[in-house]
């Protein structure tokens, strides 16, 4: 099973995603202790600001479709992910991820809620779900409020995988840097953001919060009906056995 840990860098938290074996594919649990742990870092001074990283050489995968085989339409699983997206986007101060590797469905989804993304030349990152027998519809939605309607349309059907010169083009990666340097400069980031006074800081992002956050209730509304229909009709059971029947791991 994977896990989710907390590490400290001065006063940047780093919070690590790692699932073996999976390209840190996160399950439900996984989710859960994220949105824990930012509301813990979010309340203590010591704390600056967060990054968000995978284990190894991965970012994550999204969900891990060995857990999602399993589901029915009665699992709240997409319930649960819109409060792991509130959790991300409600945190009210800097929030970076340091990309170290492939981002794909709910892991690039997680990436796209954060304040910056710094990655290497070799990340890939896209919104894989419609191969795996999942409705796109969350991260339909953040790629058209991140690169329009038209190339959001493109990306999301055909559920390909950007490099990082294409996601540096678009601004889905701030900054590209060596490999081992990625960490580091997501830290450096974060703590440039964290310049800003935390009160300013915090009022701006809680704006842009709440600028959203009815559109995002809808957004998971539908979310929830679209899955429901996947699932009720074996789709998305059938996606995940076909999948793990090809490669056990977890991967885009």
């Amino acid at each position: 099973m994977g896990c989710v840990t907390l590490e400290t860098a001065g006063d940047i938290a780093v919070i690590r995603f790692d699932n073996p074996g999976k390209l840190n594919a996160f399950t439900r649990a996984m989710r859960a202790e994220a949105v824990r742990l930012l509301a813990e870092i979010g309340g203590d001074a010591q704390h600056a600001g967060a990054v968000l990283t995978g284990a190894g050489e991965a970012f994550c995968a999204g969900q891990d479709l060995n857990e999602a085989a399993q589901w029915d339409e009665n699992t709240p699983w997409v319930e649960e992910f819109e409060a792991f997206a509130r959790g991300l986007l409600s945190f009210r101060k800097p929030l970076v991820a340091a990309v170290n590797g492939v981002a794909a469905g709910g892991g690039f989804q997680m990436a796209l809620m954060c304040d910056s993304r710094i990655g290497h030349p070799g990340v890939r990152m896209g919104q894989t779900e419609v191969r795996r027998g999942l409705a796109s519809v969350t991260g339909t939605w953040l790629l058209q409020r991140s690169v329009g309607d038209a190339r959001a349309r493109e990306l999301a059907l055909s559920a390909r995988l950007m490099d990082a010169d294409e996601l540096h083009g678009l601004g889905l990666l701030n900054l590209v840097v060596p490999p081992e340097q990625v960490l580091e400069v997501a830290l450096s980031a974060c703590r440039r953001l964290a310049e800003s006074p935390a009160g300013s800081f915090a009022l701006t992002k809680g704006w842009l919060y709440d600028s959203l956050s009815d559109e995002l209730g809808q957004v998971f509304a539908d979310a929830v009906r679209q899955h429901r229909r996947a699932f009720e009709s074996g789709i998305s059971q059938a996606g995940a056995r076909a999948f793990l029947g090809g490669d056990h791991r977890a991967s885009p």
